[in-house]
């Protein structure tokens, strides 16, 4: 029997635009919203980050020390298995290929990243070259 696998992964394009922003100390989770936008906050090597919706970072102006802005999120609208290998790796690849900086993210089940909003255009085009269910599993 051939294997399946779906045809397309799709990527989700978030509304809001996003910053990302270094705090001079860690916020109050009760800003982030488990069914809202996806949200980073990296703690370690004596530096406090958060990649939020503006919004968000907004809500923060007594502690987040530098900002930038103008990023918009992009979602692979997928769950890759923990163990699966190089999906990143393509999706960095690609937008490096089109010269789009890139700042990848991941929750237990999904996979998040940033781009400039004046280049969401040009990273979907690009990734949509990728051929991401190469990296789902047969079934």
């Amino acid at each position: 029997m051939p294997e399946t696998r779906p045809r397309r992964v799709r990527i989700k394009v978030w509304v809001e635009p996003y910053a990302v922003a270094r705090l001079a100390s860690i916020p109050n989770v009760a800003l982030l919203d488990p069914g809202g936008p996806p949200v980073a906050l990296v703690v370690g090597y004596g530096e406090i980050s958060l990649l939020a919706p503006e919004a968000v970072v907004d809500a923060l102006p007594e502690t987040a020390a530098e900002v930038s802005r103008g990023w918009r999120a992009l979602t692979l609208d997928t769950v890759f298995p923990l163990e699966t290998t190089g999906v990143l790796a393509a999706v960095s690849r690609s937008l490096a290929e089109v010269g789009i900086p890139v700042m990848t993210f991941s929750s237990f089940a999904t996979d998040h990243f940033l781009v400039a909003g004046s280049q969401v255009e040009r990273a979907l085009a690009a990734l949509n070259q990728v051929r991401l269910e190469r990296f789902l599993p047969t079934r």
